[in-house]
């Protein structure tokens, strides 16, 4: 199993932000027995069928560049420079300079733009992907590239990368999805 760090998140405090963790969780819950397939799709070690994206937009296109030339800068707890970046650091600092403002931490980021179903058939690329373990509050975040990839600042593999959700690293990922959010 693929164990990931936390995302710098501040201090812990119940606030709107712990009760909305507890609703994306709770809706993670009740759509855990809907399933979707879309011609076009795989399976792959994750078990879960990842459709073809649409093309991105424009917009997205330009998200998905800029986060594509930080691919291989190091993790670093808390970091939000291309010297080194946390997940949250990461997708903070890849839509400022495409002229999107986020919030720092995960957690806050799950409250941005347009919420979107936990259906990979209706993520765009674009879209801020977001984890938490059961019953945990959010802990990571990453940039939807399109047809089951991310891009992300991941501690597990040293900083920021892509991954397929359907090869064998991206079982936890699908497992612990539980919020999606379109910023664009």
């Amino acid at each position: 199993m693929l164990v990931l760090s936390a995302c710098a998140q501040g201090t812990l405090a119940v606030s709107p932000g712990t009760i909305l963790d507890g609703v994306i969780l709770a809706g993670r819950v009740i759509n855990s027995g809907s399933s979707s397939s879309s011609s076009g799709s795989s399976r792959g070690s994750s078990g879960v069928r990842m459709p073809r994206s649409p093309a991105p937009t424009a917009a997205a296109s330009r998200v998905l560049g800029t986060a594509d030339r930080y691919v291989g800068v190091p993790y670093v707890w808390g970091g939000s420079t291309p010297n080194g970046f946390d997940c949250s650091g990461f997708t903070k600092y890849v839509f400022a300079k495409n002229g999107v403002s986020l919030p720092r931490t995960s957690r806050e980021q799950a409250r941005v733009g347009d919420g979107v179903p936990l259906d990979f058939g209706e993520m765009r690329a674009g879209d801020l992907l977001l984890f938490a373990e059961p019953g945990e509050a959010i802990s990571h975040v990453a940039i939807y590239v399109g047809s089951g990839r991310i891009i992300h600042a991941s501690s597990a593999m040293g900083g920021v990368n892509y991954l397929d959700l359907d090869g064998s690293r991206g079982a936890w990922y699908v497992q612990n999805l539980v919020a999606v959010r379109r910023p664009l």
